[in-house]
């Protein structure tokens, strides 16, 4: 009896040590992230953006390639990032002069199928004006193509994106206008038609006049959209290269 007691002793503090132990573990919550979350996470990384950074998203949706999956472009502008560089610099007034040019504006794309974003595609531009995103039908009817437009101090441009292997892929450049406000200026506009060599449609570039507009703030330039009267004068017609996914013209 002497030996059987202090093994039921020890038998009963195994067993109350073990009950306690699982009474005292706790399971880690399960933490769901929200798209937008995913989405903030994923540019802080690619562009190495510390907490105490400010900068802006927007995400615009369309079906962008074969599948039935709703997909986004997602636009990045980093303006803090180059107002602070420009404090930093030695030649701050040119800097401000041009809106902050620099890469400052950023494209991604979120595959809706996968659920993936890509990596960041730079748009070199004035930062003082987000990149502005829109949607047309160019190489199919079945999906759209993306049109990214961008200023450049009193100009602008349209480049022109389509998805191929879930990658945006620049296939054209156009130039809207240059020289808002001053007093010689050009602008253009585009118009499409049957595709000549390929099922994508042909780009015809037509010139425009640039409505004439003075700014009391030098800086409306890069949030004011202008009217451009169209014209018929075609300054050049483009055509769509399956081979080299890019636009051509002839020569004149």
């Amino acid at each position: 009896m002497k030996l059987l007691f202090p093994l039921f002793i020890l038998s009963f503090l195994f067993a109350c040590s073990e009950e306690t132990e699982k009474k005292t573990t706790v399971e880690e919550p399960i933490v769901i992230e929200t798209l937008d979350q995913k989405i903030a996470h994923h540019i802080e990384a690619s562009l190495q953006i510390p907490a105490t950074e400010q900068y802006t998203f927007e995400t615009f949706s369309a079906q962008l390639n074969t599948d039935d999956s709703l997909d986004m472009i997602i636009t990045v502008n980093l303006l803090d990032r180059a107002m602070e560089k420009a404090l930093k610099s030695n030649n701050l007034a040119t800097r401000v002069e041009s809106g902050y040019l620099g890469r400052y504006n950023f494209l991604f794309f979120y595959d809706g199928a996968t659920q993936k974003i890509s990596t960041e595609i730079p748009v070199p531009s004035s930062a003082m004006a987000k990149l502005n995103v829109q949607f047309k039908h160019i190489r199919s009817e079945a999906y759209y193509d993306v049109l990214v437009s961008y200023k450049l101090e009193n100009a602008s441009f349209t480049r022109f994106f389509t998805i191929i292997n879930r990658l945006p892929k620049e296939i054209f450049e156009m130039m809207n206008y240059d020289g808002l406000g001053d007093i010689e200026s050009e602008a253009y506009f585009v118009k499409y038609d049957d595709g000549s060599y390929s099922l994508a449609k042909d780009i015809l570039i037509y010139k425009g006049k640039l409505e004439q507009i003075k700014f009391n703030d030098p800086k409306r330039i890069y949030d004011y959209e202008p009217n451009i009267e169209e014209t018929d004068v075609l300054e050049r017609k483009w055509f769509f290269n399956d081979n080299d996914l890019k636009y051509y013209t002839m020569k004149d």
